[in-house]
């Protein structure tokens, strides 16, 4: 019953009484407004709930999960879940979790706010133990420890570049990734696996900029024309019209989820994120 009874009570019907080791924070992709719908992270902390009860408390983070323009569905995303993380108990360990649209909030979060000095969570730093992301658009290049941990390869060259986030300067560092981020990505993932090289901060590659200025130009579309807003984007990028306007509808659909569980940047499982979870939570029981 998340988000209901809580775990320890939970814990203590089975006969041995166990303090949750900390708080799992969940943040569903886009269209998934509902914090309990259906999605990689939500499935996380149903998961935890049914394998490892009373473990974690899990937290879902409502937000509007808006289709367009999502980038102020992000801010509110971001909004609400720093002021679930206002919440958590000082006692608590710190899990976060993000699929998609979820994983910019989880991921811009962590980085400014939380991993930053002058973050106003930073004083939360030490508390956080893991963060699970999947399809992540701020993917830091040539990092995906959930794909390792998976036991599935790091997502190969696209275009011949190292692939990244589609974020491009935007995603996280190699410093803004410690060994307890993990993420998920699938080669041919357009979010999570673009053709952005090996240092998009400062030495963008030239496809790996245009993948980043399609995707932050939809990050504000209305929904509205798509012809016309592809003619828009073909006026600003490097690219033929007959690549342009294959690769708008590609981040358009996957951003409708017109396929919604088809398609590499739908095609995930969250199993080794529960086992290692899991895992994780039992180490820290024992060591208290």
């Amino acid at each position: 019953m998340p988000g209901g009874l809580w775990p320890e009570i939970r814990a203590s019907l089975n006969g041995e009484f166990w303090q949750p080791v900390g708080t799992l924070l969940t943040v569903n992709g886009t269209a998934v407004p509902d914090p309990y719908g259906p999605g990689f992270p939500a499935d996380l902390g149903r998961a935890m709930d049914w394998e490892a009860d009373g473990m974690f408390v899990w937290e879902p983070v409502g937000y509007p999960a808006a289709i367009f323009p999502m980038r102020g569905s992000v801010e509110i995303g971001k909004s609400n879940l720093r002021a679930k993380l206002h919440a958590v108990p000082s006692n608590h360990k710190i899990v976060l979790a993000g699929f998609s649209q979820g994983s910019i909030a989880v991921n811009q979060v962590w980085r400014d706010d939380i991993l930053n000095p002058a973050g106003e969570l930073h004083h939360r730093l030490g508390d956080v133990i893991a963060i699970f992301n999947w399809g992540d658009p701020l993917r830091c290049p040539g990092i995906a420890r959930g794909n390792e941990l998976a036991g599935i390869p790091v997502p190969g060259k696209a275009y011949g570049q190292i692939t990244g986030g589609v974020a491009g300067p935007d995603c996280l560092t190699p410093e803004q990734t410690p060994p307890f981020m993990f993420s998920r990505a699938n080669p041919g993932d357009l979010y999570a696996s673009a053709p952005v090289g090996a240092n998009p901060w400062s030495s963008e590659t030239e496809v790996g900029h245009n993948h980043t200025l399609i995707y932050e130009a939809v990050m504000d579309f209305n929904g509205g024309d798509l012809l016309a807003f592809a003619k828009e984007i073909f006026e600003i990028v490097s690219m033929p019209w007959s690549q342009v306007l294959p690769l708008v509808q590609a981040i358009y659909n996957g951003m409708r989820f017109l396929v919604q569980g088809a398609g590499p940047h739908n095609a995930y499982e969250i199993n080794w994120a529960v086992r290692h979870l899991i895992d994780l939570g039992n180490r820290i029981r024992a060591e208290s």
